[in-house]
């Protein structure tokens, strides 16, 4: 191919990145059970936690795990293969079972709506990057119904709870921010949850990875979501940019050797 046919076609490809970025706003979603790491969905653990849409002083049963969506739209990294997992970050709202549409948001979009729904130390912006803390220390062995259940704890404390004598986030029974039942506090997923927790900001990364908010603004149907993925390994629209400068000062230069 001539150089100017490569650059054609790598300005074509840049510009197409670049508008589905700038123009894909929201995602239209269907809930699809409990998280599913490739097998099938691995189910949930039945606990009570408080907050929650109920009330804020007493303890309600709920589902603790990870979620599976669908969606045929592909355009972003987490919803390219038409299935994805997610985790609430939402305790103040049950999850719609059926079709939702969220907005596609950061992580500084989630800080500000966690600085509202849970005000004080830490911040909003603090809890975002704990957040990814968590993320990167183990979210790459999460695969079982276990560790969905404790993977789905710990961000309800990073994202909710108060920060103890210990100087780390706990699952427990007595923390007025965000509690669970004594069954949970002592299950085999609580105390995972427990250990992740203390570890959190200490212990190696295992992977590197993105969050995306989903969220549903004001309609508040359904939970607020996170997504955590790997990055992307296809050039983002700055890096075609530069490659195509490249290739072009490339064709400059051989043309004046020339």
């Amino acid at each position: 191919m001539k150089m100017k046919s490569i650059l054609s076609a790598l300005a074509v490809v840049g510009l197409a990145v670049a508008s589905q970025s700038a123009l894909a706003t929201t995602i239209t979603v269907t809930y699809a059970g409990s998280a599913n790491f490739g097998s099938g969905g691995v189910g949930y653990y039945n606990g009570s936690v408080v907050p929650n849409p109920n009330s804020t002083t007493s303890l309600v049963g709920v589902g603790i795990g990870g979620d599976s969506f669908t969606s045929i739209d592909l355009t972003y990294d987490f919803s390219a293969t038409g299935q994805f997992n997610t985790w609430c970050v939402d305790i103040y709202h049950w999850l719609n079972g059926g079709t939702v549409t969220y907005t596609v948001g950061t992580g500084a979009d989630l800080a500000a709506s966690l600085s509202t729904l849970r005000p004080g130390i830490p911040a909003g912006t603090t809890r975002v990057t704990q957040l990814g803390q968590l993320a990167n220390e183990v979210y790459s062995a999460v695969d079982t119904k276990t560790e969905s259940a404790a993977f789905q704890l710990a961000v309800w404390a990073i994202a909710y709870g108060a920060v103890g004598g210990t100087g780390h986030y706990s699952i427990n029974t007595t923390d007025t921010n965000f509690r669970v039942d004594g069954g949970t506090a002592s299950s085999a997923y609580g105390i995972l949850a427990n250990t992740w927790l203390a570890n959190l900001g200490i212990a190696a990364n295992t992977g590197n990875y993105n969050l995306t908010y989903l969220n549903d603004g004001t309609r508040n149907n359904t939970q607020d979501m996170v997504v955590f993925t790997d990055p992307p390994t296809i050039p983002e629209p700055a890096t075609l940019g530069l490659l195509a400068i490249g290739l072009l000062g490339l064709g400059y230069g051989r043309r004046k050797l020339a």
